[in-house]
């Protein structure tokens, strides 16, 4: 008879091992340019959080020091996904540099760091791992150490990290205190049992939603996630698709305690709702287009967050998913992302007018209709699940209209649909069941604000879109442009209190020679 309980700890243990393993061996390796080592590290860790995921599936069973359920399994399948994505890029991207070895080392670091908060149960683990990440993402940060804005970028992270990990410390400690246990599971046991969250429990509660608020870079502590694109591509997928999205799973792991503590919800929809819509018309502004995917992450970690606190964990998750893949993708394809964004900029942009606005709205609302029935009437929150998806597609299909004729708008409003039922589907039915037991939802204060500010977003994407050479427009356009000046001042202030010295000069950097087998690799 066999221990399922060890065969599934062992599954989940060999991803941050290999990951460990794979980061040794690319250090002591004595001919930097042989890549086989490192490159079945990548494959055999997605094998590994397979089986894991498969194992966890048909014989669910309750771990001690490791987190075994479908979020674990969901969360390890998409680190090793992205590191095998990230890890075969870099390959050939880095083929050459004299920093590559060293990259590919703390690569596969922060790969080991993430999946062990991924995977574990325990308090000091997942601070440990926390640390880690943050402390291998300054090395790589500072890939090219010469460039000033990329050492303005790493130095304003370490600083901002460092609030973080004293926050997410402190929260802890407070849990440890409190409830007598090092575990989380049994901590989160203790809280949905109790009728009443503690004064220890709720302190934790806002510590641990400023620490996601930090790491998820809302403003006005925002700047070192724009300016970190001065490091290499790879840098910047492997942040913006992974990183920076753990302050979000922190709250969606947290959640029984965070849906109890009032003041940590307010907190995130006070700090992650007006930097979400500021950061969704800043993208609006800008022409470089990894400045504009940073602002993008910046909008999306604050709309994400924002669910949180409206107790909507599920789609919070599926966000987390769709929104690594999403960027991933979008900063390792920047190439031909610039090639259609110059082509986009060749169409003539056309205000849909009164008729079209109504035809995309009632085309809209059919699809949004049965969402309204679905929904659970005794949680206003819900609501967010439609209304936002249905501003959008109306946006979208009064564009559509507005560019093309009425057959072709139908078939992209068919599909977005389509789109839009298989996303809910799989909010509703999968994440569902991963999150579980039900978490309780924001009461009708929190959305109605989330309704102004929804409300300010749609107002403001109009007068940019449409009517930017107005006098307004004009005025909100310079505004949006110079994002309030909010990091110049943040960054003033950072400097004041931890001053440091920026290079001044940017030196050509040294390249290697690469071997005959790495070059016929890079031609493949």
């Amino acid at each position: 008879m066999f221990d399922v309980q060890a065969i599934e700890s062992l599954f989940y243990l060999l991803v941050p091992l290999l990951y460990g393993a794979g980061a040794v061996a690319t250090g002591f390796a004595t001919k930097p340019n042989n890549l086989l080592v490192r490159s079945l590290t990548f494959k055999l860790a997605f094998v590994s959080a397979v089986a894991a995921a498969i194992t966890s599936w048909l014989w669910p069973v309750a771990g001690v020091w490791f987190s075994h359920g479908p979020l674990a399994s969901i969360m390890l399948l998409l680190i090793t996904l992205l590191g095998m994505v990230l890890g075969r890029f870099s390959e050939r991207y880095l083929a050459g540099d004299p920093g590559q070895r060293s990259f590919m080392v703390w690569l596969q670091v922060i790969l080991a760091s993430v999946a062990f908060i991924a995977i574990t149960n325990h308090l000091l683990v997942f601070l440990i791992s926390w640390i880690a990440i943050s402390i291998s993402l300054h090395q790589l940060l500072m890939f090219f150490p010469d460039r000033p804005r990329a050492a303005l970028a790493a130095h304003k992270k370490f600083i901002f990290a460092r609030i973080a990990e004293l926050c997410l410390g402190a929260g802890f400690l407070l849990l440890y205190v409190q409830y007598d246990t090092p575990f989380i599971d049994r901590i989160l046991a203790q809280v949905s049992a109790s009728p009443e969250l503690p004064a220890a429990a709720h302190a934790a509660a806002i510590l641990m939603a400023a620490a996601a608020l930090f790491k998820c870079a809302q403003m006005p502590f925002h700047g070192w996630l724009i300016q970190v694109v001065e490091s290499p591509t790879p840098v910047s997928a492997l942040l913006h698709a992974g990183v920076v999205n753990l302050g979000g799973f922190l709250m969606i792991l947290m959640a029984p305690l965070i849906v109890q503590a009032s003041a940590a919800q307010w907190l995130l929809l006070l700090v992650a709702g007006p930097t979400a819509v500021f950061a969704s018309l800043v993208m609006m502004t800008r022409i470089s287009i990894k400045v504009k995917l940073a602002w993008s992450t910046c909008a999306q970690m604050g709309w994400m967050l924002v669910e949180c606190a409206l107790g909507l964990y599920e789609l919070a998750l599926l966000h987390l998913v769709a929104h690594s893949a999403y960027k991933a993708h979008t900063f390792l394809n920047a190439g031909n992302t610039v090639e259609l964004s110059m082509k986009k900029r060749l169409v003539a942009i056309n205000e849909p007018g009164p008729r079209q606005w109504l035809t995309a709205a009632s085309f809209a609302a059919l699809f949004m209709l049965p969402t309204i029935f679905l929904a659970n009437e005794s949680a206003p929150a819900d609501l967010f699940s439609w209304v936002v998806p249905g501003i959008a597609l109306t946006i979208l299909l009064s564009e559509f209209l507005s560019a093309s004729g009425g057959v072709l708008t139908l078939g992209r409003g068919l599909l977005l649909g389509a789109v839009f039922w298989a996303l809910y589907w799989l909010q509703k039915t999968f994440f569902g069941l991963v999150l579980t037991p039900p978490h309780s939802q924001a009461g009708l204060e929190a959305v109605g604000f989330v309704v102004v500010l929804i409300a300010l977003l749609v107002r403001g994407y109009y007068q940019i879109r449409y009517h930017r050479f107005t006098s307004a427009g004009a005025r909100l356009y310079r505004f949006l442009f110079a994002a309030g000046y909010l990091d110049e001042w943040s960054t003033r202030l950072t400097l004041k209190i931890w001053p440091a010295k920026l290079p001044d000069v940017v030196r050509p950097r040294a390249m290697v020679s690469v071997s005959s087998t790495s070059g016929s690799r890079e031609s493949a």
